[in-house]
């Protein structure tokens, strides 16, 4: 009975649980360092939404090369217009179909370089390049998350930029069996998926080539060793995991030796 005792008073002492080391984002001294986040100029992919707007004063100009929304379909209509169903998708081909001006291929274009393209093929239609205003946006950026997450799944941010941590917090945040030294980032680049891991517990994530998310990036959340073992991931659950199998082996040691 004493060497079973010592069995689990030994494996308590060497299974450990989770330290704060392990869970606290963003940890280390940047008193003095300076990150500067470096704001990269993304190009489409396929999937991509694009929103495409044309002003003029002229609004029969405006109105002959704007594509015609939902609402202005319908009047009567007060939904509120979803831009991945109003906007522009870049098809497989690396195209979008603009009114008037026909199929325009955008495949690994910036934001920039398309309003130019967009500005170059109307001033075939109006001499007068002055007289519109073209304005070329993102609808946002799809991302999927799986793993050890509250709500995994795929998601939408719609702003032109975003990173990782706006990511998660969107998401609901790791779950407490998550690895958040290791989150793995899965990116479609040009020359085909790579797979970058980020520690999110450190300060120097900043720096990493990851850190800034792109449209259809997939971050996946592994599990941390304690859930696979079923031993918890605080001292509290670990020590009531231990105690209840040690309750357990104490009761059946007990009634074999009383029979």
């Amino acid at each position: 009975m004493k060497k079973l005792l010592l069995l689990f008073i030994s494996i308590s002492f060497l299974t450990s649980c989770v330290s704060n080391k392990k869970i606290v984002y963003l940890q280390g001294d940047t008193e003095h360092e300076v990150y500067n986040l470096q704001h990269k100029i993304f190009k489409t992919q396929v999937n991509d939404i694009l929103l495409i707007k044309i002003s003029s004063k002229n609004k029969e100009l405006t109105n002959f090369f704007n594509a015609l929304s939902p609402d202005q379909l319908n009047p009567n209509n007060n939904i509120n217009t979803n831009p991945y169903l109003s906007g522009y998708r870049i098809n497989a081909k690396g195209n979008i179909r603009l009114p008037y001006l026909g199929e325009m291929n955008v495949l690994g274009y910036s934001i920039n370089e398309i309003r130019i393209l967009i500005e170059k093929e109307l001033s075939k239609y109006i001499q007068n390049s002055e007289s519109f205003y073209v304005d070329v946006k993102s609808a946002g950026i799809k991302y999927t998350v799986i793993g050890e997450i509250t709500k995994p799944g795929t998601n939408y941010l719609l702003q032109y930029e975003a990173n990782i941590v706006d990511a998660i917090a969107n998401s609901g945040d790791i779950t407490q069996y998550g690895n958040r030294t290791n989150v793995e980032v899965i990116r479609q680049e040009t020359d085909g998926l790579k797979k970058y891991e980020v520690d999110l517990t450190d300060i120097d994530v900043f720096k990493a080539k990851a850190f800034l998310l792109q449209n259809n990036d997939i971050i996946n959340i592994k599990p941390i060793k304690q859930k696979p073992i079923g031993l918890g991931t605080t001292g509290l659950s670990v020590f009531n995991t231990i105690l209840s199998t040690f309750t357990v082996a104490v009761t059946t040691y007990l009634f074999v030796n009383s029979l």
